[in-house]
């Protein structure tokens, strides 16, 4: 099912895509601004391989390496989507490239494109990498769950790696925090842990707290795994429909 939602939504994309483009126009009102931002996230999503779609992310994203106020070539409102596709089509160079921006970067609207964006390399040992980097101190402490988050929600393995690091460092992430915002950690449990569709891992979710207790972010926590279960009876509920048939997919 999620194959065929995926050729679905990218032949839909890719159809758009002409009609929009990747260059702003004179008569281009707020509404046309607003659809190529997403657009361009939309490509990322589900076009990311198209040939056309990753040529035109490499040109602009090496422009930018070659002058990052360059915002004609590469935009602030498509940064963070086209560091995505170039990361899904690329390796530890672009990775790197990137990386390394966010020591340059001039404010802090720039270096989370950084930080939205790195989860996307498609290695997982990449995925780790980050996760790792943002919990080493390079990254102020109200900021650093953007990166997680970015690993978390970058694909099926991404949730199962991010998932997994918490575990395995939740006392060094719990003492970062410290007596900080209760927010925070709430934010790092949505990140790592917010993006199942399973009754199974919610249980696994709420005896993880169970044994290691965070009092504050327990209606979170709560309320994470619950949404959980709701959206596990909704996929049984699509699996069970004619969506998960092929035959419903080729006749629209």
């Amino acid at each position: 099912m999620a194959a065929n939602f995926t050729k679905f939504a990218r032949k839909i994309v890719v159809g758009l895509l002409p009609r929009v483009g990747w260059e702003p126009v004179e008569t281009d009102g707020h509404l046309t601004v607003l659809l190529r931002s997403i657009l361009i996230s939309l490509l990322g999503s589900f076009c990311y391989e198209d040939e056309s779609v990753a040529t035109e992310a490499k040109q602009r994203f090496g422009k930018f390496l070659e002058d990052a106020n360059d915002v004609a070539s590469l935009p602030s409102d498509m940064r963070t989507s086209v560091f995505r596709i170039v990361l899904k089509n690329g390796g530890v160079a672009e990775y790197e490239s990137i990386l390394k921006y966010f020591d340059t970067a001039t404010d802090n609207a720039e270096r989370k494109h950084v930080m939205g964006s790195l989860g996307s390399a498609k290695s997982p040992a990449l995925k780790l990498r980050t996760l790792e980097w943002t919990t080493s101190g390079a990254v102020k402490l109200q900021d650093f769950f953007y990166a997680m988050g970015s690993v978390g929600s970058s694909s099926k393995e991404g949730r199962e790696i991010s998932w997994t690091f918490f575990q395995n460092n939740f006392d060094k992430i719990r003492g970062m925090i410290g007596k900080g915002s209760a927010s925070l950690m709430d934010a790092c449990i949505v990140s790592c842990a917010g993006g199942f569709c399973s009754a199974e891992k919610a249980d696994e979710i709420d005896d993880f707290f169970k044994s290691h207790p965070v009092p504050s972010s327990a209606r979170k926590i709560a309320q994470t795994t619950e949404n959980m279960r709701t959206n596990a009876k909704f996929l049984e509920m699509l699996q069970a429909s004619p969506l998960s048939k092929n035959e419903f997919w080729e006749e629209l």
